[in-house]
């Protein structure tokens, strides 16, 4: 993950690093870098995942207008305020920061904060899940699934239609017809659950995960994917399973 820390006091850059350092995943690498003004910043061309600004700042622009040009070059970074002072919403709506931190709150407040943040920085990180079949090895994106089910020792990771002809037309150049929905992999399903979670995947049933990306519709005792499947959600996982995917929408489709 690359984070940047736009800010003039090096002692606010320690505390914010050191902060983020604690919230960091095992094997999980966070590469920092720092600027101390905003003109140094906006003439990086490097894409940050996330990006800190303090709003007063030495130079010629603060962080207000730094945070403004950022949006208007189409840079789509987290962006969160790490200042002193509190500034009315309405000078800061512009800029669409993601949050707002105090550095004179408590650090456990920041230590909330950064919690969020970090997490959403992780959910929209491009996650590419390869599977190897008798013709190939296929990346997959977790758009491009449907649901992964439990398949003999492994496991059975459903394609969305767009994918299972790209699928098709690959095994009928190499000689074999059969059309098929999905891939066979020697991965168990709770590896999967691992990698997805926090991506929309949810368990239906204990034997299947479901894409919340892919549900059209919820029945009572069902529901129904982008292809027209319908898959059954056991009654024992439902509100669980309700609860998750309500919450996913609302994050990614403001709410249904």
């Amino acid at each position: 993950m690359d984070i940047a820390i736009c800010d003039d006091c090096f002692n606010d850059i320690q505390r914010l690093e050191e902060l983020i350092l604690q919230h960091r995943k095992e094997q999980e690498t966070i590469c920092f870098t720092h600027f101390f003004r905003g003109e140094d910043l906006l003439a990086c061309d490097h894409r940050f995942d996330i990006i800190f600004l303090d709003i007063n700042m030495e130079g010629e622009i603060d962080g207000m207008e730094t945070g403004q040009r950022i949006r208007d070059r189409k840079d789509n970074a987290l962006l969160s305020f790490y200042t002193a002072y509190d500034y009315p919403a309405s000078h800061i709506v512009k800029t669409r920061p993601f949050s707002y931190l105090m550095k004179n709150s408590s650090g456990e407040d920041l230590y909330a904060s950064l919690e969020m943040i970090l997490n959403e920085a992780r959910r929209r990180s491009p996650v590419f899940i390869t599977v190897s079949c008798d013709v190939g090895t296929f990346t997959l994106l977790p758009s491009d699934i449907l649901y992964i089910a439990i398949y003999e020792r492994g496991s059975a990771i459903y394609l969305s239609e767009k994918k299972a002809q790209e699928l098709n037309k690959v095994k009928k150049i190499h000689g074999n017809r059969n059309k098929e929905r999905f891939l066979a992999s020697r991965e168990k399903l709770e590896v999967y659950y691992e990698l997805l979670k926090g991506r929309g995947f949810v368990f239906a049933k204990k034997s299947y995960i479901i894409n919340t990306e892919h549900i059209i519709m919820r029945l009572k005792d069902t529901v129904v994917l982008s292809d027209q499947t319908e898959l059954t959600v056991a009654r024992s996982r439902k509100k669980q399973f309700d609860e998750e995917i309500m919450a996913y929408w609302g994050r990614t489709r403001g709410g249904m």
